[in-house]
């Protein structure tokens, strides 16, 4: 059996696991009766409002009858069993393999977050949406290269998922170049995972029949053996440029089917994802949404994510909408701008872009986008508001992480200020803080131990000087002197907190960056284990001048040892290594000459 259908059959098994196997057909004509209860209107016309002709109908029912003139997905289409809904896909020209599925657009959409939890064996830390420019559009090139590096060090640094629109144009063809870069540089060591949304009937006919082909060879091939070329893209896939196929790079594409073969896709199914990720009780997940340019509907999708408290990071230069709602954050920290001013910067952004091929962008309704822009730019928003910049020393990585700090900072002021002072509510916003200080060093996040801290100067009670400890010990462990030494100046007494067991555990993971915190420690049972020769050592002895081991001076030494070597220097004669390494050098040259 080849690894192909193995991975093949182990997507199968979930998906039917998870009763998947349906997708949507319009019910307008059927294979039997194609023009039977057709109105005389489109008895002229071979092609149904659908996006079908006619006679290529699948539905094998009863044909229903159009109740307007408007096709509309409710009334026109129908749930249909399909058992070749889905297949896997290999790119053998960056080495990587994206899943399939096409799903009814009603599907529950926390069955398709179990589908990739279960697949992936993994569920994430952090949800990252990108959204925006979906056609094209042009980005500096340095900007460029630094968004797409930080959104990789983001997913990568903190276990997390990448959401796009998954077509092989603007920001997601993007991102999929950037995953791909990145895959080839740094091997498989840790792979990201990406997930595209995007509608089945928004795809080319040519896209929408190569797939259907394949996921139809692949479930044949079940019952014989498969051949390579079965599992992977077809050529012509490989090579096209065209804007409305699946970007090749993505990990997973989800195909929503509303039985219509035309428009694009809103924005609940993301939004639905996202929510069932960020409320799975078993494991903590955070979503942050990053907006890359944008026409006039990304400012709806920011509303959306706004409203149920998800922080937005805006790249500042990437163009239209980003760069409008940047610069008014910018330049009206203190208040909310006034309508004038906002379609005063609509207007010179729009108007004046040459690059913008969003044909509804030139028809801006500017009094309806002030509106929209109003709403978002509601000071009660601003810790949700964040803003990355090129020409500012952080980078998009770190903009992301300190955008969620803020963001869960927020809410666990609110939730503060809405509790009384029962027990059990003190014991959620103590584990609350806990979870954000562990997020903090988990992501090498400085900005978010400073938050963490200036949080709980209010309730020092809702953190523990042990919790504190050990985070210390982590960052020490993971080489990560920014928070090491932000703790160590902390008000907590780190070093307190340290016991026997953490002095040997760090001594075990590397002596020479640990070896002063186990000095600092100052515990006596310290002095019973090998790390004290090591640290006395290290600190002093093996500096001795040969002089000392003159019988005579002996009660010296020891008098030196007890104190911890703080007397040594006035009773104890170190070697002179300046004077040594001099006298070694002049030695040298004179060889050499």
């Amino acid at each position: 059996m080849s690894f192909y259908k193995t991975l093949y059959e182990n997507w199968d098994a979930t998906i039917s696991k998870l009763d998947l196997k349906y997708r949507r057909t319009c019910i307008l004509f059927n294979k039997q009766q194609q023009l039977q209860q057709a109105s005389p209107s489109q008895q002229q016309n071979d092609e149904c409002d659908c996006g079908r002709l006619k006679r290529s109908h699948s539905y094998e029912g009863e044909p229903m009858l159009q109740r307007s003139d408007n096709w509309n997905s409710e009334y026109c289409s129908k749930e249909e069993k399909d058992m070749n809904n889905f297949g896997i896909l290999y790119n053998p020209y960056a080495s990587c393999l994206t899943k399939f599925i096409r799903c009814d657009i009603k599907v529950t959409v926390e069955k398709l977050y179990n589908l990739i939890h279960e697949d992936y064996k993994k569920e994430p830390s952090l949800i990252i949406s990108i959204l925006g420019g979906a056609k094209y559009f042009k980005m500096n090139k340095n900007l460029k290269k630094e968004f797409m590096r930080g959104i990789i060090e983001a997913a990568t640094t903190a276990d997390g998922w990448i959401l796009t629109t998954g077509l092989n144009s603007g920001i997601a063809k993007m991102v999929g170049e950037a995953i791909s870069q990145d895959r080839i540089l740094n091997g498989c060591s840790k792979d990201v995972v990406s997930i595209g949304f995007t509608k089945w009937g928004s795809l080319t006919k040519k896209t929408r029949d190569r797939l259907s082909e394949k996921f139809t060879d692949q479930g044949n091939a079940m019952h014989y053996d498969a051949r390579e070329e079965d599992y992977t893209f077809p050529q012509e896939m490989l090579e096209t440029n065209d804007p409305e196929t699946v970007e090749l790079h993505h990990t997973y594409m989800l195909l929503f089917d509303n039985g219509q073969l035309s428009g694009y896709i809103g924005d609940q199914q993301r939004r639905a994802f996202v929510r069932s990720a960020s409320n799975n009780g078993k494991n903590k997940c955070y979503p942050v949404t990053v907006i890359v340019e944008g026409g006039i509907n990304t400012l709806d999708v920011i509303l959306n994510d706004l409203k149920e408290n998800r922080p937005v990071v805006i790249i500042d230069g990437s163009g239209r909408i980003a760069n409008v709602l940047s610069d008014l954050l910018k330049q009206y920290p203190e208040r909310v701008p006034e309508r004038n001013e906002i379609v005063g910067r609509l207007k010179k952004e729009f108007q004046n872009n040459e690059t913008n091929s969003d044909a509804s962008s030139k028809s801006v309704d500017y009094k309806l986008c002030a509106y929209e822009i109003t709403q978002i730019m509601n000071m009660k928003n601003r810790d949700l508001l964040n803003v990355y910049s090129f020409d500012e020393d952080i980078n998009v990585a770190e903009t992301i992480f300190n955008a969620i700090f803020k963001g869960y900072n927020m809410m666990v002021r609110e939730h503060r200020n809405n509790l009384d002072s029962q027990l059990a509510n003190q014991e959620h916003l103590k584990e609350n803080t806990k979870t954000l200080l562990d997020l903090a060093i988990q992501w090498n996040s400085l900005e978010g131990i400073k938050q963490v801290f200036e949080d709980i100067k209010e309730k020092p009670q809702e953190l523990f000087s042990e919790d504190i400890g050990k985070s210390f010990i982590t960052s020490v462990k993971g080489n990560k002197p920014l928070l090491v030494n932000y703790l160590l100046q902390s008000q907590y007494d780190v070093l307190h907190e340290l016991h026997q067991d953490n002095i040997l555990e760090l001594y075990q993971n590397g002596w020479n960056k640990q070896h002063a915190v186990a000095v600092a420690a100052e515990s006596k049972k310290f002095l019973l284990t090998v790390c004290f020769d090591r640290v006395m050592n290290d600190a002093w002895y093996d500096k001795l001048d040969e002089a000392n081991r003159n019988g005579a001076e002996k009660p010296m030494i020891t008098l030196g040892l007890f104190s911890f070597g703080v007397l040594a220097p006035f009773y104890v004669v170190f070697r002179k290594q300046q004077h040594e390494e001099s006298q070694e050098q002049s030695a040298s040259n004179k060889n050499e000459q």
